[in-house]
């Protein structure tokens, strides 16, 4: 599979779709890609949709790249145009091109076409996917399915083993999937460096974007203990915050490899999750399975007692975590070897 999107052809463009002044995980890691192929020589730019008139497409996060952007992509059939899962009717604007989606999650692919991933069964079948889609937009139409051999010399990358498995299980062609996730900004590892026991603190944080349902239930049931939400925050603030913290705690339905967590446990933190998506498995969530619960409230008190825990043997818990924190800091060096096995 070595150079297959690249290949002997000379006069390579990529071209790397991302929303306009976005700042997330997701889009981070597409101009992770672009600055990476920039370094190796690959004449490769970032495509940004949604753009606002008299904007800056690229938000103030992502100047670091210093990547450069195209308003009009090459239809050409040595190119490559590569675009998140959320934004694949893209892909049929053009003719020529090399396609490859990138699954950056999988729940967020069915929540763009306005349904929810219970429905990824009837989506797989023509017959009952014209039926729900009827009466949908024509863009929506558009959308990369499953098993519709319209789509059959695509290419797709997965961000995860939760992705993975999902395209696995959809009998998508294996040699036409290309393992690509991402890496942590340089902020968190360096932070996560110099994090020291005596500097943390008491508390709990959590992503009120995630899971909050049950999240509440916990915070209520725990009404002794101090959480505190990550919002409204500079990239400084929350690295900072994440260095105080003894717990992170996450019942979202991680939709992908989510950063917040490898965030968190970087810092030093002690991570408790839930099981949905990419938590559900050893890969991409590679915590001791004792710190994992289903979201239910008959587990709010053993949840409760693991925090106490943590916070009372923050150190002998704290180092339970440390193989999954080697794996977090190797993951950039990962990232460049699969840039150059797909790219080379």
């Amino acid at each position: 599979m070595t150079g297959m999107l690249i290949g002997d052809s000379g006069n390579v463009k990529v071209f790397v779709a991302a929303p306009a002044g976005q700042a997330s995980g997701g889009p981070e890691l597409l101009q992770q890609l672009v600055s990476a192929l920039r370094k190796r020589g690959v004449d490769a730019y970032m495509y940004y949709y949604r753009r606002v008139e008299g904007a800056d497409p690229v938000h103030a996060e992502f100047a670091q790249y210093e990547n450069p952007s195209v308003d009009v992509v090459d239809d050409q059939r040595q190119n490559v145009l590569i675009v998140p899962e959320t934004k694949t009717d893209i892909l049929h604007d053009y003719s020529n091109i090399k396609k490859v989606v990138w699954w950056l999650s999988i729940d967020f692919y069915y929540d763009a076409m306005g349904f929810s991933i219970s429905k990824h069964g009837p989506l797989s079948i023509p017959v009952l996917r014209k039926m729900i889609l009827f009466g949908k937009s024509s863009r929506k139409k558009k959308n990369f399915f499953f098993r519709d051999k319209r789509y059959h010399d695509y290419y797709h990358f997965v961000q995860s083993e939760y992705a993975a498995e999902h395209l696995r299980a959809k009998n998508v062609d294996k040699d036409r999937v290309f393992y690509l996730s991402d890496y942590l900004n340089a902020d968190f590892v360096t932070s996560g460096l110099t994090a020291v026991a005596e500097d943390k603190k008491d508390i709990v944080i959590y992503n009120p974007k995630k899971g909050f349902e049950f999240t509440s239930q916990l915070i209520a049931y725990c009404a002794d203990i101090e959480f505190i939400p990550l919002e409204n925050m500079s990239r400084v603030q929350v690295v900072e915050l994440l260095r105080k913290a003894k717990v992170y705690i996450d019942f979202g339905e991680h939709p992908g490899k989510d950063r917040i967590p490898r965030e968190a446990c970087i810092s030093g933190a002690c991570i408790i999750s839930g099981l949905n998506g990419s938590a559900g498995n050893a890969v991409d969530l590679p915590i001791p399975a004792g710190f994992k619960f289903a979201r239910d409230p008959s587990n709010l008190s053993v949840i409760s007692e693991e925090i106490r825990r943590c916070f009372a043997m923050y150190e002998e818990k704290t180092a339970l975590f440390d193989d999954y924190r080697e794996k977090i800091r190797a993951e950039e060096a990962r990232f460049y070897r699969d840039v150059e096995a797909i790219f080379s």
